[in-house]
């Protein structure tokens, strides 16, 4: 191989601590399901985006809890995360996001929204599921380092799929202290 293919091949492999390095759909921003039911003057896409709420604050809940049990497990080096109350939390509210992203249905023009959620869910069940094979000492390096590539993934998934005007959004500043976003929309 000349130094020109090992060149190419070294800049087109992503980091292992790529987000993009795992398989699945590349998280991509999407239409906004309430900019889209005003487009598209559809009952059906506002009753989709009313549907999206719970599971969208599921998974933004889940993806925190585990990126704050996953900080604790790297720490404290113990295996005891699967088996802590918020676990069993994040593990009830996660099997809930499941059943409703089950009985979701797009509307037309609306499936990558959905994938976006089906892609947060699934990354974060990842995590969720490595969590019993961790073991005690400094010996989950690798295990911990993939975790953590999936949360972000699980992350930008749910990033993608977020609406203001749809109140999914990832951190609601809205009752700030300052309430600097509200000054912002008024603008």
């Amino acid at each position: 191989m000349s130094s020109i293919d090992l060149f190419t091949r070294l800049t087109s492999t992503h980091k292992p601590d790529c987000i993009l390095s795992l398989h699945g759909p590349a998280p991509e921003a999407v239409p906004d399901p309430e900019q889209m039911a005003r487009a598209l003057g559809s009952e059906a896409v506002s009753v989709y985006a009313t549907a999206c709420r719970p599971i969208y604050e599921d998974m933004r809940r889940i993806i925190g809890q585990l990126a704050g049990l996953l900080i604790l497990a790297r720490l404290t080096e113990r295996p005891e995360m699967a088996d802590l109350t918020e676990m069993k939390s994040c593990q009830s509210r996660w099997q809930d996001a499941a059943q409703r992203l089950g009985t979701l249905v797009a509307p037309p023009g609306l499936d990558r929204h959905k994938l976006q959620l089906e892609s947060a869910h699934a990354f974060s069940g990842r995590v969720m599921g490595t969590f019993p094979e961790l073991r005690a000492g400094n010996v989950n390096g690798a295990q911990l380092d993939r975790m953590s590539v999936q949360i972000k993934r699980a992350y930008a998934h749910l990033n993608a799929a977020s609406s203001v005007k749809a109140s999914l959004q990832m951190v609601d500043f809205s009752q700030a202290c300052c309430s600097c976003d509200a000054l912002v929309a008024a603008r």
